[in-house]
């Protein structure tokens, strides 16, 4: 699939001290995403379909990271060494794990129901952000009766930033039931894309300029129908 320069409002944002991989000590911060900012002021009215799409975007990335930081309302369960320590939530216990290695921050998470693990999360990212990915894995059945019918998914996340602007791709893989690939730009313009491709067809795509104007496209139709704000 080709690639796409997309937007990215935030990034996995580590902090370090030490000069060895086992003297660090850093603790990996929530990740947030805020497209909002960053898009045309008008496109809400002028694209509301492409408006939807990339809120739900933003919306299931972070639901991705809830666990990924302590944020306070979970409970410290132990301080097993400097980089791996546990937390819990109710019936939920979350592990991490993180390392330096060269030039990369590593992270591993690992997310249990009751004593079963349900949510997996690995990944790397840059040292100074300009790139990072990770992925997930979740097991609806872990959590017991009543969630054996909801598909498992797995997602995938990936970004490179660099001096002509900030690059991300998205997908949800919910097996036989569906797939879902994001693609979003911003260029350092303010200008940028998105698309949404869904089992493999391009279904909407935006194009929006630096003047905030653009056009969106719905891919659907025959042939495909263009709209501008």
């Amino acid at each position: 699939m080709k690639k796409i320069i997309i937007i990215f409002i935030g990034i996995l944002i580590w902090s370090c001290s030490g000069e060895s991989s086992s003297d660090i000590q850093f603790e990996p911060e929530i990740t947030a995403f805020n497209f909002e900012e960053r898009l045309p002021k008008n496109i809400q009215n002028g694209a509301p379909l492409i408006y939807s799409q990339v809120m739900s975007m933003q919306g299931q990335i972070n639901a991705m990271g809830l666990f990924m930081s302590n944020n306070g309302y979970m409970n410290k369960t132990t301080n097993k060494a400097k980089t791996n320590s546990d937390w819990s939530y109710g019936d939920f216990n979350v592990d991490h794990s993180y390392d330096l290695v060269g030039n990369q921050y590593q992270f591993y998470y690992t997310i249990s129901y009751q004593g079963t693990v349900y949510y997996l999360i690995e990944g790397w990212q840059m040292v100074d952000g300009s790139s990072g990915y990770w992925d997930s894995k979740v097991d609806f059945e872990a959590l017991g009766q009543g969630m054996k019918n909801i598909p498992d998914y797995t997602t995938e996340l990936s970004w490179t930033s660099d001096a002509d602007g900030l690059d991300m791709e998205i997908s949800f893989d919910f097996g036989d039931t569906m797939q879902i690939f994001y693609e979003m730009t911003i260029n350092n313009d303010d200008s940028g894309y998105f698309a949404y491709t869904l089992n493999g067809d391009l279904t909407y795509s935006a194009l929006w300029y630096a003047n905030g104007s653009g056009l969106w496209t719905n891919h659907l139709t025959t042939p495909s129908t263009v709209y501008t704000w």
